[in-house]
């Protein structure tokens, strides 16, 4: 039998760290005890995406093998191709932060006809959390009267944003972050530059693999680096907030918050951890609040933002001098 190219081998097999949950999930389908809805929970370097397409090869594979797809038949090269005529993907359209009800209704109409090939129908909607309060609506009835040979999979790394009406009707699948042992390995095996410190990218993702690797094939691991500085430089008051704000103002917002709450959550349980700060508390509650206003859609002047952020973050550490 000819081998799948290395590249369609990458969207087949589940990650190592997900081995637990796909022999799982093929046991439920030798069972013919699949659930019709699965949402697959995971931060986002974790893997939850690779999953669900994973498994979405796994149910349109013609040829399957032990648990494993082909990788060769129509259903495995078509999906990869993008054009299986039973393989739908709901995302947010383009420039539009939220899912929105007219693309969840197309989507229920499409899976509550026949399917073409003659096998089972798979949806990926993805994250599932942005989808608007009328699309979650819009996607009940299909949870609640499941086509048969239907697998609608939800992917999120925001469990409690998805109603508790929507997750209430699906199995949910949660991902924990992988031992760093695995994890560093699978990184080597990623990486072909073996100077890098894989101990350290992967705390500085916080343990989250493919965040890690995202950071190398950009320059999200300098960037993060360059935020970490400025945040322990305006701890020691080497570095004022304003000049920190500006120089920040390069950096994606959401990406910005996410790294300066990796940082402070490290910092609570690392260095400080016999040294509790109540106001660290404080600020990682407004760190938090400011992630759901920008997640929100809404207007934000971000140089404000980061201005009286970091000015806050400098007078914790001035206090406790």
């Amino acid at each position: 039998m000819t081998e799948p190219t290395s590249a369609l081998k990458d969207c087949l097999l589940p990650l190592p760290w997900h081995s637990e949950q796909w022999q799982s999930l093929n046991d439920l389908i030798d069972n013919k005890r699949l659930p019709h809805a699965i949402i697959v929970n995971a931060l986002e370097g974790v893997g939850a995406e690779h999953l669900a397409h994973a498994l979405s090869y796994r149910m349109l594979c013609s040829q399957v093998e032990n648990g494993v797809p082909c990788g060769q038949c129509s259903g495995c090269l078509t999906l990869k191709a993008g054009s299986h005529p039973d393989f739908y993907q709901i995302t947010p359209e383009e420039k539009s932060k939220v899912i929105k009800v007219d693309q969840i209704r197309s989507l229920c109409e499409s899976v509550a006809k026949t399917s073409q090939q003659g096998g089972w129908k798979v949806a990926i909607i993805s994250p599932a959390e942005v989808m608007h309060t009328a699309a979650a609506n819009a996607l009940l009835k299909s949870l609640e009267e499941p086509e048969s040979n239907t697998l609608i999979l939800m992917v999120s790394c925001r469990l409690s944003a998805i109603p508790m009406t929507i997750r209430s009707r699906c199995q949910i699948e949660s991902l924990a972050i992988p031992d760093a042992s695995i994890a560093e390995q699978w990184l080597s095996q990623q990486i072909e530059d073996k100077q890098v410190n894989f101990s350290e990218l992967l705390s500085m993702a916080n343990g989250q693999p493919l965040l890690a690797l995202d950071y190398l094939a950009g320059n999200g691991f300098e960037s993060r680096k360059h935020v970490e500085s400025l945040l322990d430089a305006m701890r020691n008051s080497t570095e004022t907030p304003f000049a920190a704000a500006q120089a920040c103002q390069k950096y994606s917002p959401e990406e910005l918050i996410a790294w300066m709450l990796s940082y402070v959550h490290r910092l609570m349980v690392g260095e400080l951890q016999n040294n509790p700060m109540p106001a660290l508390f404080v600020f990682l509650d407004k760190l938090i609040k400011a992630r759901e206003w920008l997640l929100s859609g809404s207007p934000l002047n971000t140089q404000l933002l980061w201005e009286e952020l970091f000015i806050e973050w400098t007078q914790i550490f001035q206090i406790n001098k």
